[in-house]
């Protein structure tokens, strides 16, 4: 029989949804859909005490009961989380208003029926503020890209389905002391050189890559990955 897992309340339960409704953009991250009348917390890595932002994701009942069921696997729920974390925030423009007048004015209006076009469009806003490895787009994905590529190596070490794909990014917060409610990515660019020595370090250390040996290539270099997607 299968041990029922008790649901344990999130510290500061709120605030925390607060933060994962901003970043799926009040949209469920898998089917899209933002008709959604109450999202629901995943736990990434099925841990129901494993409350670290970077290992919750926010989704419909719907899509939450495919994971349940299976149909999603850790692994796309890992990804899309990654996708997520590299995004920027880009707020739904609103419709278009249109104001009719039917009057002149001096000799600046010209014509009987005078139609102005007012467009109203909220500015992109960015998820991570200037100055943060998040805000470089590019450096960002870089970073995501490594930290995939860690966790496909320990999938080797530790058989598919049994990776805690969050455990890495929470051991990189401790590492460079960022706090819960932030991510790596709000670590500051000048960091950036630094952490991804460090991760290349990680998966070098990794028995896949020592099986591989040192003449094997793990990752790409982020000069490489530039001209890949860059």
């Amino acid at each position: 029989m299968t041990e029922k897992k008790h649901r344990i309340r999130i510290p500061k339960e709120n605030k925390i949804r607060a933060e994962l409704q901003k970043e799926i953009g009040s949209n469920c991250p898998f089917c899209e859909n933002s008709e959604v009348g109450h999202f629901e917390i995943h736990h990434i890595d099925e841990n129901p005490s494993n409350n670290e932002i970077g290992n919750l994701i926010l989704l419909c009942p719907v899509c939450h009961s495919k994971i349940t069921k299976g149909d999603l696997n850790q692994i796309d729920v890992f990804i899309k989380k990654i996708e997520l974390l590299n995004a920027p925030i880009i707020s739904k423009p609103k419709s278009e208003k249109t104001i009719n007048f039917n009057s002149t004015v001096g000799n600046a209006v010209v014509g009987d029926n005078n139609k102005i076009s007012i467009k109203q469009t909220k500015s992109i806003k960015q998820k991570y503020p200037e100055g943060c490895i998040g805000f470089d787009t590019t450096k960002a994905n870089y970073v995501g890209h490594l930290i995939k590529r860690y966790n496909e190596y320990k999938e080797y070490e530790l058989g598919k389905g049994n990776v805690n794909y969050a455990m890495f990014n929470g051991h990189l917060k401790k590492q460079y002391k960022i706090a819960p409610t932030r991510t790596i990515y709000n670590l500051p660019i000048e960091k950036f050189e630094e952490l991804i020595s460090y991760i290349h370090k990680r998966i070098d250390s990794t028995k896949l890559a020592k099986i591989k040996g040192k003449d094997h290539k793990n990752y790409s270099t982020f000069e490489e990955y530039l001209e890949e997607f860059g």
